[in-house]
């Protein structure tokens, strides 16, 4: 553990931008605890660059309150922003928007490096985040493999993990193009589908930048899926059509599409599978009462068969 004294630390933005930001509330609740009992967290560092611990920090250095660090090591930025993702995963006070974003950008880093995080062997890292991964040494991965090490991680399907990463991807290309954006997403302030997003993302930047002001220029405070979805494209539409839908113009549509149908259905799955996912994350079976069980168990079996059904339907009509 090093002294207690104020540092001269840095800040990358790159890595600020993956803490999820804290309420006025919360801020002014962590100013009082650290002015009460002063700053008893270390902030975590590599290279003398804050990977955890930037609201601590500048709390600290603006009423001159001294504290302690905890250095942590990385090879590269990609390792450090995986450990970021896994350290903010162990929040359980993220939004769900937040939560696929973090697994989706620790997939695509660890993809890059083809190995398995080796940031969690410092004291300070939470156990429950990377009790896994301490049990093995790193060794190389596949990217089918990683999907699955991160997928038994937090309890999620490899098909998931690979979807969140696409996720993750086409919100970090929209922070591009619209970076005011990309945090009210995040935070739930302003709810779009996770394929609209990466429709949203294919735009070109005069659409993504027009698109965003329609979202965002309003004045309540709350932007449901209802709103977006008279802004934004279809998953089924192709580019010719995205502007004269987004436009709301009807003349251009055909007048049937064969494909509505079954694209409607598409588009409302991933959100089932979320849902299971998170209640398979975040529930405590062994609490469950066999009623509660029970009724879940036979829903499930129900939407199997019907999931069969479908499937055996679509493979007869090839």
């Amino acid at each position: 553990m090093s002294e207690r004294i104020i540092y001269n630390l840095k800040i990358d933005e790159s890595f600020k931008r993956l803490i999820p930001p804290l309420s006025s509330e919360e801020l002014e609740q962590l100013e009082l605890n650290i002015i009460r009992d002063g700053c008893r967290e270390p902030l975590s560092v590599w290279n003398n660059t804050i990977l955890d611990g930037h609201n601590r920090y500048e709390i600290c250095t603006r009423l001159q309150i001294p504290f302690t660090i905890q250095r942590t090591y990385v090879k590269n930025n990609e390792e450090a922003i995986a450990w970021i993702c896994a350290n903010q995963l162990g929040r359980r006070n993220i939004t769900d928007e937040t939560r696929k974003y973090l697994i989706g950008k620790r997939y695509e880093m660890e993809k890059i490096l083809g190995v398995r995080n080796t940031v969690g062997a410092n004291q300070h890292t939470k156990k429950e985040v990377w009790c896994k991964i301490l049990t093995k040494p790193p060794y190389d991965e596949t990217a089918c493999r990683t999907r699955e090490r991160i997928g038994e991680e937090y309890h999620i399907s490899d098909g998931t993990v690979n979807r969140y990463g696409i996720y993750a991807h086409a919100l970090d290309a929209l922070s591009k193009v619209v970076p005011e954006l990309v945090p009210k997403v995040l935070s739930g302030q302003v709810k779009i589908p996770h394929d609209n997003i990466v429709e949203m993302s294919r735009l070109s930047h005069q659409d993504v930048l027009r698109l965003s002001k329609d979202l965002t220029d309003n004045a309540i405070n709350f932007v449901g899926y209802s709103d977006t979805r008279k802004l934004l494209p279809k998953r089924q539409n192709t580019q010719k059509h995205l502007l004269p839908i987004l436009a709301g113009s009807v003349k251009d549509m055909p007048a049937y599409d064969p494909d509505a149908e079954i694209s409607s259905l598409a588009l409302t799955i991933p959100s089932w599978v979320s849902t299971i996912d998170r209640t398979h994350c975040l529930a405590k079976l062994n609490k469950v009462s066999r009623n509660a069980r029970s009724n879940l168990e036979k829903e499930l079996l129900a939407l199997r068969e019907t999931i069969n059904t479908m499937l055996t339907a679509l493979k007869e009509e090839i």
